[in-house]
């Protein structure tokens, strides 16, 4: 079977076993490495990226910190999505969300279009996540980092079973105070939050190539990682981590119809109401295990503000809308629209960033966190790292830790968060851009809780 040719290399000298575990006739691929004696950590990130394979430098980078020799880690794809899932339409189950195609063409879908209830994060994935730990690994009991769709599986689940969770440390995904309206600044060139809607149709690879290589329509990436990756050699490390994120828009037809399954059944305005909707009997926030939110430093830098920006010439952005960049598509229109910089000289479009970076501000006007974290810019719309109440507040809240790997913000009484840390150098995709900070933040929290 082509599932038993997936290896995954030796990472910072770390060995992976790949194991596969049968539920309900699926085989299941989840990689394993250190002390398998030792306490558990399950480890599950995002939906574009290869679930195990780009997960490699984080999970070597935590089984390398000093105490990662008390841990097993145990890496678990998002369920299904492995490249041989054959997708069952049961005919009774429908897309409960329509699609969108930029600017705003809705593609009916809700109530309509049959899916795969497996691919439902909120009840297949989670239920599959708990069979393989318990059903398939005998595991009743451990620390959980998820990262993204991760995070919704992972929340749906503790929240049902808190029981299970040791500590939870989640990253780069919403919590419950996103407002709906937020959508709208889109008109703005401002994207907030992520779009599933969009995500749910065929027009999402375009956009997220266009994200990926050309910054638009904003910065997906951490400038100081484009900065360095991007032109890193050819069989590095710094280079293959580039290529992880670049190659989530180049994976196969056949995989991103399998994600499609998942963003037709769930939503980030629902997600959100989710976790506090006590109508199911359950919900994460009355829960009390030790939580952590991990968020990059780089989400929501204007372009023009970062070091050395410049204004992309009118020439160059007609030469993008003639097709000789790289953003494609409505995307190309976008950078006439709004501002669109240069902040680095580097190959194809790498480095160019349209409006803002990141979409999940935890400060000021669409704060995602008002209730859990002090608020270091109130009022504010994008980071002004040189604004004197921006200065006052981050020095009154913010705290340095680990030689400068990652930092605290200071959580509010009464936060559902036992700590809120920001991943140094770092934007969307943390744990492949700065593995060992994400590393250190998520196991000093998983040991000061053991």
């Amino acid at each position: 079977m082509k599932e038993n040719n997936y290896s995954i290399p030796v990472t910072y000298g770390v060995n992976f076993e790949i194991k596969y575990i049968e539920i309900d006739g699926h085989r299941h691929r989840i990689a394993e490495t250190g002390n398998s004696e030792g306490t558990p950590i399950v480890i599950m990130m995002g939906v574009f990226e290869d679930s195990l394979m780009d997960t490699r430098w984080l999970a070597a980078s935590m089984a390398n910190h000093p105490n990662g020799s008390e841990f097993r880690f145990i890496v678990v794809t998002v369920p299904y999505l492995e490249e041989y899932t054959e997708i069952r339409i049961d005919g009774n189950t429908m897309s409960k969300y329509d699609g969108l195609k930029p600017p705003n063409k809705k593609i009916p879908m809700k109530g309509t279009k049959s899916v795969d209830p497996r691919f439902d994060l909120e009840h297949g994935g989670s239920l599959a996540l708990r069979s393989i730990l318990i059903q398939g690994l005998n595991i009743t009991q451990a620390h959980f980092v998820g990262h993204d769709r991760g995070c919704i599986i992972m929340d749906n689940m503790l929240s049902q079973h808190p029981e299970m969770a040791l500590s939870y440390s989640r990253g780069s995904q919403g919590w419950t105070k996103f407002q709906e309206e937020w959508a709208d600044l889109v008109d703005k060139g401002i994207f907030l939050g992520p779009p599933h809607r969009i995500m749910a149709t065929d027009a999402f690879a375009p956009l997220l190539r266009s994200a990926l290589r050309g910054g638009a329509p904003f910065g997906f990436i951490s400038p100081s990682f484009a900065k360095e990756a991007s032109v890193a050699e050819k069989n590095t490390d710094l280079r293959e981590r580039w290529d992880a994120i670049q190659g989530m828009a180049n994976q196969s037809e056949r995989f991103f119809e399998l994600t499609r399954q998942i963003f037709r059944q769930t939503d980030f305005f629902d997600e959100g109401k989710r976790r506090t909707d006590r109508s199911s009997g359950f919900y994460i926030v009355d829960t009390d295990f030790p939580m952590m939110q991990f968020q990059g430093a780089d989400e929501m830098i204007r372009a023009s503000d970062l070091p050395g920006a410049k204004k992309m010439p009118l020439l160059r952005r007609i030469g993008g809308l003639l097709g000789f960049g790289q953003v494609t598509g409505l995307f190309r229109l976008f950078r006439l629209r709004f501002p669109t910089y240069i902040f680095a000289d580097l190959p194809q479009d790498f480095g160019v960033i349209s409006n803002h970076t990141g979409d999940q501000p935890y400060w000021g006007k669409w704060n995602f966190y008002p209730d859990e974290i002090e608020d270091i810019f109130p009022g504010g719309e994008f980071q002004e790292r040189s604004n004197p109440t921006w200065i006052e507040n981050y020095s009154k809240f913010v705290e340095s830790k680990a030689d400068g790997r990652y930092s605290t913000l200071k959580t509010k009484k009464g936060a559902r968060f036992n700590r809120f840390t920001i991943i140094s150098e770092a934007l969307h995709w943390t744990h492949i851009e700065r593995p060992e900070n994400v590393a250190w933040a998520c196991m000093d929290f998983i040991i000061d809780n053991r």
